[in-house]
């Protein structure tokens, strides 16, 4: 064998993302995120942009993927920086196209030495990039059912149970019986009214994060409410089953947050809690949530200050 040290490949970097798109909202989606889309035409700017693959579910015509390839992560950082302000008004006119967006992750590849093509990391099946596919081209071609997304590191939609018997997953319109049951048995939460909890779910609201936390018989045994302001995610509400308490679930759903707000490029999450519950103000320290402020008499029944808190977001 030769002692020659083996050189490493050149790496590329790939960005992947869930959407699921809107009943009607389909031409418009394929245009947006097609060859000549809003989001294309701004990575072109960079000569660090390798090409995106938008690919169709075949068995959800409404699902879709887009794959964004990149020469390097470091590029991809620096480009979403440097222009994050074109980055928020295209999520913004795009934003009533889709019902739900998920980021599935980011994935290393290797370039190969006959045609520079993207070979995909074995963790990532299904997913390497056409050798002819030009710079800044756009492919969209259906792909089997339950086959690509399902596949790609955490994007999974088949439940999957932490050991605890309980897993998170976004919130439902059908879900809203069992999150006001829970809310109604906890006195520290903040206490909506029906039609506020419907609004949570409605195109025509704030953009609300909404995740449950739901058991193996399908119950649901915490949710965690933020609603989207620019930059900034407000965590409005989270709640825990009585008989959850003191096993993390609190945390999961806050950990849960803080991701889903990465996800949205937000840069602060902040909330305010009762002075008097020490359980949620050691969750949320926990968390790594830092004391930023007071409001005096915010709270009624009975009267008492909101403690404010906030935590930066890390960028991706």
């Amino acid at each position: 064998m030769s002692d020659k040290p083996r050189k490493k490949r050149p790496q590329s970097f790939t960005v992947v993302w869930e959407f699921r798109v809107k009943p009607g909202q389909r031409r418009g989606f394929e245009q947006a995120y097609g060859p000549e889309g809003d989001w294309v035409r701004l990575f072109r700017r960079s000569q660090d942009y390798l090409g995106t693959d938008l690919i169709r579910d075949r068995g959800q015509r409404l699902r879709y993927v887009t794959l964004d390839h990149w020469n390097s992560r470091q590029a991809y950082l620096r480009f979403k920086k440097e222009n994050r302000h074109a980055y928020q008004a295209i999520d913004a006119k795009c934003e009533a196209l889709t019902m739900r967006e998920k980021l599935i992750g980011e994935f290393d590849g290797f370039k190969s030495k006959e045609n520079n093509s993207s070979l995909a990391d074995p963790s990532f099946p299904g997913c390497g990039t056409s050798p002819e596919l030009a710079p800044g081209a756009v492919t969209v071609r259906p792909l089997p059912a339950q086959t690509l997304a399902e596949n790609l590191a955490g994007g999974s939609e088949r439940p999957t149970y932490a050991s605890s018997g309980v897993r998170i997953r976004p919130a439902s319109v059908a879900d809203i019986r069992g999150m006001i049951a829970l809310e109604r048995d906890s006195p520290s939460a903040a206490h909506w009214p029906e039609p506020a909890y419907a609004r949570v779910f409605s195109t025509d609201s704030a953009t609300r994060i909404a995740i449950v936390a739901q058991d193996r018989e399908a119950s649901v045994r915490g949710f965690a409410i933020a609603r989207v302001v620019g930059e900034e995610v407000e965590l409005e509400n989270i709640v825990v089953d009585r008989k959850r308490r003191n096993q993390g679930l609190g945390t999961k759903l806050v950990e849960k947050i803080m991701e889903r707000s990465k996800s949205r490029n937000a840069s602060r999450l902040f909330l305010e809690v009762r002075e008097s519950n020490p359980a949620a103000r050691a969750l949320y320290e926990k968390c790594g949530f830092v004391l930023s402020g007071r409001r005096r008499a915010y709270y009624t029944s009975p009267s008492e200050d909101a403690v404010l808190y906030t935590r930066k977001v890390e960028s991706r």
